[in-house]
């Protein structure tokens, strides 16, 4: 088992090519839909890339409280690694966005709610984390990472649906779609979850 953490921790770009064949594989022996085709695999992807990145923000926030009530650097430095991965991950959702509804509505509709939405937290994502790097108190960087996910949530959920489906994978009458999506979230979130491992073991904070 220490043979193989410092294999994955010397050698990422093997991590990496098998996380990746496997995301494509999944991607590629995923069902089509009725109405978007072979576009819903943009959307596979898409909706992969979101849910981890919110994911990871929101495991971020809870750290966030923790440090609130300890001020523990070394719990700080957790709650900015996973943050910043979360982060990450959740501007790759929005770039994915941006192709998907390309793909499948042959434009980018930048007004449609939930897409102005995304843009905006995704500003207000970078404004937090660079404060989040550069204050000095730790007590209120942790309450800066509880707020994002407060307000990424709230504006999100908030957001009037008029291209975004309510819930594309529990609406669903295909195992195989649901069965897709999912198991593209986990690949994601296993890549997240080597990223934050590796900037932890690297004793990097982000």
């Amino acid at each position: 088992m220490t043979t193989l953490r410092t294999n994955l921790q010397s050698r990422p770009w093997l991590f990496w090519g098998v996380l990746l064949v496997l995301a494509a594989l999944v991607v590629w022996l995923g069902p089509e839909e009725q109405t978007l085709g072979a576009g819903i695999r943009s959307v596979y992807i898409h909706v992969a890339l979101i849910w981890v990145g919110m994911g990871g923000l929101a495991v971020a926030g809870l750290i966030g409280l923790a440090v609130i009530a300890t001020a523990n650097p070394k719990t700080a430095a957790w709650m900015q690694n996973v943050s910043w991965v979360g982060a990450l991950f959740y501007a790759a959702g929005v770039g994915m966005s941006i192709i998907s509804s390309k793909v499948n509505w042959g434009n980018v509709f930048w007004q449609e709610p939930r897409m102005r939405v995304a843009l905006n937290m995704l500003a207000l994502v970078v404004v937090f984390q660079v404060l989040m790097a550069w204050l000095p108190w730790t007590q209120v960087r942790g309450a800066l990472s509880a707020l994002l996910i407060a307000i990424m949530l709230i504006a999100t959920y908030a957001a009037p649906l008029v291209l975004h489906p309510d819930n594309p994978i529990g609406t669903s009458d295909s195992a195989g779609i649901r069965m897709t999506f999912v198991g593209l979230t986990l690949l994601a979130g296993v890549g997240a979850v080597w990223l934050v491992w590796f900037f932890q073991k690297s004793k990097k904070v982000l």
